[in-house]
């Protein structure tokens, strides 16, 4: 039987004894500021990410993982003759880093690459890396596990309360106007994933309504109680472990993962950010 290597990105936001657990192979995209380059998770943290985004008015530029990156690591791991490749990506929608991936594989023309778009952003695509490897260890062959992830992906949720307008604005998610009257008002918006890009899904004044807005949510988009969940954050610990209480009380999940928002979100929405992802039936 063939041995499945999990590869992603560092925008799944995976906990890094999650990683060294189960032997995943995470690619770090760059992140520029100030003319300096930083290997995402690798040389840069979300906390100094943050310190970045409250010096001035320029945000720090994220890049994609180029194919000469995924070439060597497949080309590592195809090394070992029993071994196929199960890579794992964000939304083709955000980034360039899903179509380096299919380059790298074309250029080593091996049929042992298996090339996933997730559709998703952050732990959207963490909870897919969950689902792989739950169908690894039920003995799952390749073939049937690309189907369910392709079919499954279409059904993740993302949404994110954002607190902060300012790095909306700086980002031009926002315009200098919008991002006052925003802020005048105490506006927060709900930020949600529908086919593979970002939309404002509502807004709502004040953090505690928008929190409440997430949870009205998750009732809308019929969560699947059979699939794994999670909630992220940066700031709002208190927050996530009431939204973690909350999945368990109402559909009964035993098992809520909790993630730190990284550096990809975290540039857009600074640390008051709090999010869910889940999967739809």
């Amino acid at each position: 039987m063939k041995k499945i290597v999990i590869v992603t990105d560092s925008t799944a936001d995976l906990p890094l004894e999650f990683v060294k657990e189960n032997n995943i192979k995470v690619m770090p995209l760059t992140v520029t500021y100030n003319n300096k380059s930083y290997k995402d998770c690798v040389d840069l943290t979300t906390e100094q990410l943050l310190t970045f985004l409250n010096e001035g008015d320029d945000l720090p530029k994220t890049s994609q993982v180029n194919p000469k990156e995924f070439y060597d690591a497949y080309e590592d791991i195809l090394k070992d003759e029993e071994s196929v490749i199960l890579s794992i990506h964000l939304s083709s929608q955000l980034s360039g880093t899903f179509q380096s991936a299919n380059i790298a594989k074309d250029m080593l023309g091996s049929d042992r690459i298996y090339i996933i778009d997730s559709k998703s952003v952050s732990f959207g695509t963490g909870l897919l890396i969950i689902k792989a490897l739950e169908l690894i260890k039920s003995g799952i062959e390749i073939n049937e596990i690309v189907n369910y992830l392709t079919h499954l992906a279409d059904k993740v949720k993302v949404a994110f309360a954002v607190d902060n307008l300012e790095y909306l604005r700086k980002g031009g998610r926002l315009s200098g106007t919008q991002a006052a009257l925003g802020k005048l008002l105490n506006i927060k918006p709900i930020i949600h994933m529908e086919e593979g890009k970002l939309f404002v899904y509502d807004k709502v004044r004040g953090i505690k309504k928008a929190i409440a807005r997430l949870y009205e949510y998750v009732d809308e988009k019929n969560i699947d109680v059979e699939q794994p969940v999670a909630v992220g954050t940066i700031a709002y610990k208190d927050e996530i472990e009431s939204f973690a209480s909350f999945l368990r009380e109402r559909y009964g999940f035993k098992k809520v993962y909790t993630s730190k928002v990284g550096t990809v979100v975290a540039t857009y929405s600074g640390e008051g950010v709090i999010g869910v992802y889940f999967i739809s039936k």
